[in-house]
């Protein structure tokens, strides 16, 4: 998912192969496209072949992705003020615990806080087509999402997305993009756009999720924070939000009545 979350920097970062980078973005170009399941299924032998770089133990935990503009999201709604200079990529792959069906499970919840409940003071989902049990037999799902996180320095930001799923053969695939920016009450901090490519499949008995997302947000800091420090917090954010939804997929987080 888009996430927010602005904690310590760690280490260098690796820069994404192009091919990753033009997967990651085919696929979120042509996610409604008949023919996609070629580009997911390539997506996926990357992750597979390239997976003993990225589950190293000296691995930073993402990529940092390259560059992308209107033309490689024009049918994706976004904001028109997005600055394509400012929107960072970065890519997350990890190996989670849990069945592939846990984690399709979970997509179905309507409070999906539990990605982060540190962070996510409201994250509702709502189903806007597809039944829930057809779509954990493999049809399709489509949702909108309230979102509200918080950040450091009391910085709270709500925002919406929407979120659409769809099987192909044993791949679970997901995408998501914030079609209109969302601000803080001081107007200085906000999300301006998100576009998040995730793959779930299993391998070898375990689940491998990717996410994959540009996003340009704005802070009162205008152009202080570097560009690798905020990549950094993306990924740091993505594998917080992973790491909750697995925690409560194995049933080591129950959600507060």
């Amino acid at each position: 998912m888009l996430l927010l979350a602005l904690f310590a920097c760690a280490g260098p970062l690796e820069e994404a192969p192009a091919t990753l980078d033009d997967l990651t973005r085919i696929t979120i170009q042509e996610f409604d496209d008949p023919l996609v399941g070629e580009d997911i299924a390539a997506l996926r032998t990357w992750l597979s072949d390239n997976r003993q770089e990225w589950d190293a133990e000296e691995f930073s935990g993402g990529y940092t992705l390259g560059s992308i503009d209107g033309d490689d999201v024009s049918n994706v709604e976004h904001s028109e003020n997005t600055n394509w200079e400012e929107v960072l990529g970065a890519g997350v792959p990890l190996v989670m615990r849990g069945t592939l069906d846990g984690y399709a499970e979970a997509s179905t919840e309507t409070d999906q806080a539990f990605a982060d409940p540190s962070t996510y003071i409201e994250w509702t989902r709502t189903i806007t087509s597809g039944d829930p049990a057809v779509f954990l037999g493999g049809g399709t799902m489509t949702t909108e999402n309230v979102i509200v996180k918080s950040g450091p320095l009391g910085v709270v930001l709500p925002y919406e997305a929407k979120k659409d799923f769809r099987w192909f053969d044993d791949v679970l695939a997901a995408r998501t993009w914030v079609p209109t920016e969302g601000w803080g009450e001081d107007g200085n901090n906000g999300i301006i756009c998100g576009f998040t490519i995730e793959l779930w499949f299993e391998e070898d008995g375990e689940v491998l999720w990717y996410n994959g997302s540009w996003t340009q947000i704005a802070t009162a800091l205008g152009d202080g924070l570097a560009e690798d420090f905020l990549i950094q917090q993306f990924i740091n954010g993505t594998i917080d939000y992973m790491e909750g939804t697995e925690a409560f997929v194995m049933g080591e987080y129950v959600p507060e009545e």
